[in-house]
Order: structure tokens, then C-alpha cells, then sequence
């Protein structure tokens, strides 16, 4: 009777050590994914410069464009309505909430890579695999 068990694991053992190679190989394949992806993604912001370079070129950004990318860069993970986004990177709340939108739409145009992420019915973040650098503002 315990012969049989151990004969009866023997018989599955290759099957499991494929299925477990196969997840590992996954498992890989998934993190060398995120480095590609992140790679592709790098941008680099000089503050004191109030340049942004991606892949080596400069991304000519407008000062509101550049204010609320640097925003996002300073505050990772955190979400931010339209209202809050206006009193923080435009000082004011007069304008209405779609110009957020708007200057959203043309920062991700310019930089070619999802950088802002939104949230549905709350606001905008920093995406998680956004590879923003920022430099230290002298």
C-alpha cells in the first residue's frame, strides 16, 4: 500500500516539475516585461533646469504641463481630483475642471507614455510603472 503511494507520486512528478518550470519560466518572462516596459518609460526631470528628457531628448513642455508633471512626481501613489490638482499646480480653483483634462491629454501626447493614470470618478495619479526620475530642485 505505500509502495503504490510512492509509485503513484512517482508517476506525477515529471508532469509537476513541467507545470512548475512553466511558472517560473512565467514568472520571468512577466518581470523582464516590467523592465522592458519601464526602460521604454524612463523620464527624467531636471527641476532647477525645468527640463524633461526622454530617451535623450528634451520633451518641450509648457510651464503648466511641466508644474503638473513635477506635481505627480512629488506626490507617487496619491490620487488627485481636478479641484485639487487646480489649487495645487494652478494656484487657483476659478478655472473649470476640464482645463485638468485638457493639459492631462497634452502631457501624455507629448512624453508618448502613460505617465498619469485615471482613477474613474475620483482624479488623476502618477502610474505605477511610470520610471520618473526626479532631480533634486537646488
Amino acid at each position: 500500500m505505500t509502495v503504490t503511494a510512492h509509485t503513484s507520486l512517482f508517476a506525477f512528478a515529471p508532469e509537476r516539475i513541467q507545470a512548475e518550470t512553466r511558472a517560473e519560466t512565467r514568472a520571468e518572462t512577466r518581470a523582464e516585461t516590467r523592465a522592458g516596459t519601464q526602460a521604454e518609460t524612463q523620464v527624467d526631470i531636471d527641476v532647477a533646469a525645468r527640463q524633461v528628457v526622454r530617451h535623450g531628448r528634451e520633451v518641450p513642455l509648457t510651464r503648466l504641463e511641466f508644474d503638473l508633471l513635477v506635481f505627480f512626481a512629488r506626490h507617487p501613489r496619491r490620487v488627485f481630483t481636478r479641484d485639487q490638482l487646480l489649487r495645487n499646480v494652478w494656484g487657483y480653483d476659478i478655472a473649470g475642471p476640464r482645463t485638468v483634462d485638457v493639459h492631462i491629454r497634452r502631457l501624455r501626447a507629448k512624453l508618448d507614455v502613460p505617465v498619469v493614470r485615471t482613477i474613474y470618478g475620483v482624479g488623476y495619479r502618477l502610474a505605477d510603472d511610470a520610471g520618473v526620475t526626479l532631480s533634486a530642485d537646488d
